[in-house]
């Protein structure tokens, strides 16, 4: 077995980018796991023996940082025959690591006290919903489910003591990793959809089917985007939590995982997948479905919904201890989440914080000046400021959604302009054909 000296070691070098997972790793965890399981066997106890006390958790967090370094190196849609064959091939052999490392998770003796191998989870289901097919969005939602199932049975087994309040307060860590992920795949699959819905879902020979995919897709997305706010919601609440019972750290280590940026990405996650709930309202109701049964109608979940965009855009805006300025990245995401609200309910009345630092949000209520002062800030010259689903939307019953959930009435024609005015904000705009096809979903759309 590795002595904690050296899973120590391996996590640290593993977290600075010095040490990458091969199969060798995977061997070395897979064995260990092994031996743990033989200890077991040999004395059965409620509680780890000595020899691995100290081991148990620092598995874990190797589980974590291995399994998460696979992901990195999968690419996007690997799953699909557009994809060049090394692309393939190399994703291939990382998501099978990924697998091999999650079973080394799923077959810890003493799990509770190893809670970073739920990441391993975690990056599977990461993992399978990079395959960008329907059956790689299915096997990331079981993974998600039991993720999240064993982070609670964990949390339920401890006692009382500060003990058992470490151990709940580190398993709350996890599970911020754990609902970060499952929004994302509610998210990465609505927007996958509805972007590439005119390259890889559209049928123009056989337009009936066309038609009820694309009803089944809204449904299903909604279903999916529903829990994604919902974990989320409850992700930015363990994180305000976290803060203010234990503080960030200033780097994940060992003992801690939550820094001082933990508000960012659930925001954005929840926020984005708001925005896109707001949008698929219209088409839930013409499609017949009834609201949400805690509401009195689609208007009061509608007012919710949008109350749950502005707590979570409030997220992404909270300071971030010794940091004056947000980072690029969560920026540029933030701009993009205030665009989505600002295209779909113009007027809408949200102040920003970050205003001094970034000039164009300080344009409010949401109005056409708003958008278009955002839209320039994301077509600078970084070229990283490209949309996914508002922005790219390909699929016309969603168009057509979007278009009626911006309540300006049937001649309203500004999503269309800013779409064809910005489509080098298109995250598709350099394929070939891209425009002609972003053209005929509008048409669609009617």
């Amino acid at each position: 077995m590795m002595t904690a000296d050296e899973l120590r070691e391996l996590c640290t070098a593993l977290r600075a980018k010095e040490r990458f997972t091969d199969d060798p790793l995977v061997d070395r965890l897979e064995a260990d796991v092994r031996a743990y399981r033989d200890v077991l066997a040999a004395d059965p106890t409620p509680l780890p023996p000595a020899e691995l006390a100290e081991r148990l958790p620092l598995m874990g967090w190797m589980i974590y940082e291995t399994s998460w370094d696979c992901v990195q190196r999968i690419s996007t849609s690997f799953d699909r025959h557009a994809t060049a064959p090394d692309d393939r091939e190399q994703s291939g052999a990382e998501l099978d690591r990924v697998r091999r490392i999650a079973n080394c998770a799923r077959g810890l003796p003493w799990p509770e006290f190893a809670p970073r191998a739920l990441g391993a989870l975690r990056a599977l289901a990461l993992a399978e919903s990079k395959r960008d097919t329907e059956q790689g969005y299915d096997a990331a939602w079981m993974l998600h489910v039991e993720s999240r199932n064993k982070n609670a049975e964990f949390r339920d087994g401890y006692g009382s003591g500060d003990a058992s309040r470490s151990h709940r307060l580190r398993l709350e860590e996890v599970f911020v990793q754990l609902a970060l992920a499952e929004t994302g795949t509610a998210c990465r699959t609505a927007e996958r959809v509805i972007a590439r819905w005119a390259e890889e879902f559209e049928d123009p020979e056989r337009p009936d089917w066309s038609r009820s995919e694309q009803e089944r897709w809204i449904q299903r997305v909604f279903r999916e985007l529903t829990d994604g706010v919902a974990v989320g919601e409850i992700a930015i609440a363990t994180v305000y939590r976290i803060r203010d019972e234990l503080g960030f750290a200033d780097k994940v280590d060992e003992h801690r995982l939550t820094q001082g940026t933990a508000f960012q990405n659930p925001g954005i996650m929840t926020a984005r997948a708001a925005s896109l709930l707001l949008a698929l309202r219209p088409a839930m109701r013409s499609l017949g479905r009834n609201h949400p049964p805690e509401f009195e109608s689609w208007e009061l979940w509608e007012k919710a919904t949008l109350d749950r965009f502005v707590r979570a855009y409030r997220a992404i805006e909270e300071d971030v201890p010794g940091k004056t300025e947000m980072d690029a990245g969560f920026q540029r995401q933030l701009v993009h989440v205030r665009l989505n609200l600002a295209l779909l309910k113009p007027g809408f009345d949200l102040p920003s914080r970050r205003a001094d630092n970034l000039p164009c949000l300080a344009i409010n209520p949401l109005s056409d000046d708003a958008v278009e002062a955002m839209s320039a800030h994301l077509g600078g010259p970084s070229g990283k400021g490209r949309e996914r689903a508002l922005g790219a939307a390909t699929m016309p019953l969603f168009i057509r959604s979007l278009v009626e959930c911006r309540g300006s009435g049937p001649d309203d024609r500004g999503y269309q302009t800013w779409r064809i005015k910005w489509f080098s904000l298109d995250q598709y705009s350099n394929e070939e054909g891209r425009l002609d096809r972003v053209r005929w979903a509008l048409d669609a759309a009617g």
